[in-house]
């Protein structure tokens, strides 16, 4: 089993895409989040002080396939540590953000 830190989509409308994913605790990540287009975010390791929230989930890594698929060629999957201490997976955008709204809250559902 393998942790991963959800904060945009999967939280959302796409959660089904986890299967029998176990929710663990909920978490903030250091880094940024901006709205990629009006039904998804990308998250940006670049700034310490921002708070990027979000749930952690321990899921089957023999899903990491479809959701690598899912994600597309705009994510790289990552390992980043969590407030509590716990290393997680997480799916960072790869593409420039500077025409990108920040979701400033730091939490997609806030949007």
């Amino acid at each position: 089993m393998e942790y991963i830190f959800i904060y945009g989509l999967f939280r959302d409308s796409a959660n089904g895409l986890l299967n029998d994913a176990i929710f663990c605790d909920k978490a903030f990540v250091y880094g940024n989040i901006y709205m990629v287009n009006e039904f998804y975010p990308g998250f940006i390791r670049k700034n310490c002080d921002h708070k990027v929230y979000g749930d952690i989930y321990l899921i089957d890594p023999n899903i990491f396939k479809d959701l690598d698929e899912f994600e597309g060629d705009e994510y790289i999957r990552k390992k980043i540590f969590t407030s509590i201490g716990e290393e997680v997976w997480i799916y960072e955008y790869k593409y420039d953000v500077s025409n990108f709204k920040e979701i400033t809250s730091g939490d997609w559902m806030l949007r």
